[in-house]
C-alpha cells in the first residue's frame, strides 16, 4: 500500500484522520499544491477557518536515507508562505516506522518546529479495504464474478467467427470447430473454450443442439471483419472499426456478463488508483506488507471479491488492460520496472459512468418497492 492509497484512505475515514491529527480541523482544503518548495501532500483548514495546517504525509521511515529525505524536505516547506497562517504537521505510520527513527524524527520536528503526528499503517489498511468494499456494494446492484480466463485480446474472437464468413454460413457444427479427433480447426480443447466463452459473454453466438449460431451482433461483427488483403500475414485480423462500435455497444447494453464484468472492473480499478499500478504478467510477488504491489493485490482482492493468486491477478489485470485498449477505453504507458501505467481515455471515462449508472438504476428498480409503506 503506497503512500496515495494512504492519503486517498485517511481524506476519506474523517473521525480516524482527525483523531490522528489532534487539531481543530474543520475540513480537507486542498491536496496536492504545487510550489517552488515542492508539493505538500494535503492542507486541512483549522475550525475557525483562521489558520492552516500543511500536512506532509509519509508511510515508513525505516532508513537513515529516508530520514534525511525527510528533514530536507520539511525544512523546504518551511518557506512556503500561504494566504492564511499554517502549521506544518509531519504524519507518518508509527508501526512501522523503528523506534530509532521515531526519536529522530522527533528531534527534528522540534528543530524545525513542525508539529508531529502519528498513525498505524495496519489501521488504515483495514479502513482502505472497509471503503473499497462499500464503495462495491453502493455503486449498484452486484454484477457477479469475474472470469479470469487466460484471453490476452479481443480480436481473438476473430480466430472463431473467421470459419462463419469462410462457410457462408451463420450456424456451423461445434465438430468443426473441435473434435476429439483432432480433426477440427482448433487442435486445442482449452484455446476452443476460451475463444468461445469469449464470443459467448460478447453475445455474438450460442451455442444450440451441437451447433454454434451467430446472434445479430455476431452477424454483424463477422461480416466487420478486416479482409485478409489489408491483414497481411497475421493468423487472427486485428478489430475494425466496425468491429469495435459493436463491442463498445455490445458492453453497454446493460447485460453484464463475466468477460465485461471483467472490463467493468478494471476501468473501476484503473480510477480508483488513477491507473498508477498496471503490473506486467510476470512481475514478481511482493515479499513485504509495505510493497506497494502488495497494496494494490488487498485492493483488487476487496473489489473484485475474489482471492486471485498473485500470477492469475498480474494476468488478469495485464490481459484486461489490452483488450480495453484495443476499444479505446485506456491508454497505456509503457514504463521501465514490473508495472506501467493506464490512463482513462474520455471514451472510457463515458464508457464507466455510463455502467454504473445503469447499475445504480437497476439497484433502485429493485430496492424502491421495498419502501412501500405497509
Amino acid at each position: 500500500m503506497n503512500e496515495r492509497l494512504v492519503q486517498w484512505t485517511l481524506l476519506r475515514e474523517w473521525h480516524y484522520l482527525q483523531e490522528c491529527i489532534q487539531l481543530p480541523v474543520l475540513r480537507r482544503y486542498v491536496e496536492q499544491i504545487p510550489t517552488e518548495y515542492g508539493t505538500p501532500d494535503f492542507v486541512l483548514l483549522r475550525k475557525d477557518s483562521a489558520a492552516l495546517y500543511v500536512v506532509e504525509l509519509e508511510t515508513a521511515i525505516d532508513s537513515w536515507h529516508k530520514l534525511e529525505f525527510v528533514e530536507d524536505q520539511l525544512q523546504r516547506y518551511r518557506k512556503i508562505r500561504f494566504s492564511l497562517p499554517a502549521t506544518l504537521v509531519l504524519l507518518y505510520a508509527e508501526d512501522i516506522t523503528p523506534p530509532s527513527h521515531r526519536q529522530s524524527l522527533a528531534e527534528i520536528c522540534q528543530k524545525i518546529g513542525v508539529e508531529s503526528r502519528t498513525y498505524s499503517f495496519s489501521k488504515v489498511q483495514h479502513l482502505y479495504q472497509h471503503l473499497v468494499a462499500e464503495l462495491t456494494r453502493w455503486i449498484g446492484i452486484p454484477l457477479g464474478p469475474t472470469c479470469a480466463l487466460d484471453v490476452c485480446y479481443l480480436r481473438w474472437m476473430n480466430d472463431l467467427t473467421h470459419l462463419f464468413i469462410k462457410h457462408r454460413k451463420v450456424a456451423l457444427p461445434v465438430s468443426l470447430f473441435y473434435n476429439r479427433d483432432g480433426t477440427g480447426y482448433f487442435r486445442s480443447r482449452t484455446t476452443y473454450n476460451v475463444r468461445k466463452r469469449l464470443c459467448q459473454d460478447f453475445e455474438l453466438l450460442t451455442e444450440q443442439e451441437g451447433s454454434l449460431v451467430l446472434t445479430d451482433y455476431g452477424k454483424r461483427f463477422a461480416e466487420a471483419m478486416m479482409p485478409d488483403i489489408l491483414v497481411g500475414i497475421a493468423r487472427i485480423p486485428p478489430l475494425s472499426v466496425e468491429q469495435r462500435r459493436i463491442l463498445l455497444e455490445v458492453l453497454t447494453n446493460g447485460r453484464i456478463t463475466p468477460c465485461k464484468a471483467n472490463i467493468y472492473y478494471f476501468l473501476r480499478f484503473v480510477y480508483l488508483t488513477e491507473g498508477l499500478w498496471i503490473p506486467h504478467s510476470n512481475a514478481p510477488e511482493p515479499e513485504s506488507l509495505q510493497d506497494s504491489a502488495y497494496g494494490y493485490w488487498q485492493l483488487a482482492t476487496a473489489l473484485f471479491g475474489k482471492r486471485y493468486a498473485w500470477r492469475t491477478l498480474t494476468d488478469f489485470l495485464a490481459f484486461t488492460c489490452n483488450q480495453c485498449e484495443e476499444i479505446g477505453l485506456v491508454e497505456r504507458v509503457k514504463l521501465q520496472g514490473d508495472s506501467d501505467r493506464a490512463i482513462l481515455t474520455p471514451l472510457g471515462s463515458r464508457v464507466l459512468g455510463l455502467m454504473e449508472i445503469d447499475l445504480h438504476l437497476k439497484r433502485e428498480r429493485i430496492h424502491i418497492p421495498l419502501q412501500a409503506v405497509m
